[in-house]
């Protein structure tokens, strides 16, 4: 879950209470969805975990289950160009552990699975026009998001920095969600230069936590933030 610290993001977002309930790909279904709305919060579909059809789907089962605002989330990463000998020089060096471990070495691995925002997601958003669409790593590219925003869908994404929630608010997003360190899973990193001072590894313990990076980007945007991150009871979320 996450809390905002801005009253305009209740009317902006039409919920009741000021909670967003966070699109986890891999743990997040429309289950959850369904209870966040029902709660007054903003319910959210991880749609990176979905295809097309099956994001059609859960959007129908929230749509039929209650009539709420609803946030569709999506990946806005490049995906990484496939380098065979990289591949095949980790899968060497790792095969005595898989056959110490009893498994075939042989076989590729699966694929992540996490797809980025693209032109089919980008119609689906057209067609069904959810009133949130959420983003993380960045935004999608320029002609994608101007589609988005004119179906009237209020666009979100996930800052790790300060100088991530500045390019955010240049770049077109109408809410910036400060992500502090303690908010788990994968970082919302996407601008480049953050790993340069620790040999370039993203390191989570390296980057400001919530309640330093919150008063930072609160006076670094002028559109509503969210609060992402290390927030457990009431009096963190007040």
């Amino acid at each position: 879950m996450s809390t905002w610290t801005d009253r305009r993001l209740i009317d902006l977002l039409g919920v009741a209470a000021p909670v967003l309930q966070a699109p986890m790909a891999g743990a997040s279904t429309p289950a959850m969805a369904i209870g966040a709305a029902r709660g007054g919060g903003l319910g959210s579909l991880p749609c990176a975990q979905y295809t097309p059809d099956q994001a059609r789907e859960a959007i129908a089962q929230f749509r039929a289950a209650v009539d709420a605002p609803l946030n569709l989330n999506f990946f806005a990463h490049m995906p990484p160009a496939p380098d065979p000998a990289r591949m095949m020089a980790w899968r060497a060096r790792l095969a005595p552990y898989y056959v110490e471990a009893g498994l075939d070495p042989a076989p590729p691995p699966p694929a992540g699975g996490r797809a980025p925002f693209d032109e089919a997601f980008c119609a689906l958003v057209e067609e069904l026009r959810p009133e949130v669409v959420s983003f993380h790593f960045g935004l999608p590219e320029a002609g994608l998001l101007d589609r988005v925003k004119a179906t009237g869908a209020k666009v979100l994404s996930s800052a790790t920095t300060v100088a991530e929630a500045v390019w955010l608010e240049v770049n077109g997003a109408d809410v910036v969600i400060a992500m502090g360190a303690e908010a788990g899973g994968h970082r919302a990193v996407f601008l480049p230069g953050f790993g340069e001072a620790i040999d370039s590894r993203l390191d989570s313990a390296a980057q400001p936590g919530l309640f330093s990076l919150l008063p930072q980007v609160v006076s670094a945007v002028s559109v509503p933030v969210i609060a992402a991150g290390g927030i457990a009871e009431a009096r963190g979320v007040a």
